[in-house]
């Protein structure tokens, strides 16, 4: 078994949110679209994971805004650090790290966490 590398609980989430791509030094062209939904189903003050149907690389970088249920948003980039396989076999499950999030946006995501109570104990 691996160790766990994560550093903040993650809370299991069912949200879809909206990725758009970065356009950087990797090649993004085999999206189907520039715009995509996803299924975020966890999230820490450092990352999140989604799942999606879209064949995304590691490293690449993209736009989101994360809407929690206080209504509360955030606006970040992403980045995809790992690539697994997820329970429905026509997607994959994608962890990502956030880039140059605010302090600010991490408060909201710990509050959520303290009134939400759905943390995974890593």
């Amino acid at each position: 078994m691996t160790q766990e590398r994560r550093k903040a609980n993650r809370m299991i989430i069912d949200v879809k949110i909206k990725l758009n791509s970065v356009r950087n030094n990797k090649d993004v062209t085999n999206l189907k679209q520039e715009e995509f939904e996803v299924e975020a189903v966890n999230l820490s003050k450092d990352g999140l994971a989604f799942e999606s149907e879209e064949k995304l690389e590691l490293n690449t970088f993209y736009d989101t805004t994360v809407s929690l249920w206080t209504k509360e948003k955030f606006q970040s980039v992403i980045e995809i650090v790992r690539i697994e396989k997820a329970s429905d076999e026509n997607k994959k499950l994608y962890g990502c790290r956030f880039v140059g999030i605010m302090p600010a946006d991490q408060l909201k995501i710990q509050i959520f966490e303290m009134l939400n109570d759905r943390s995974i104990k890593n």
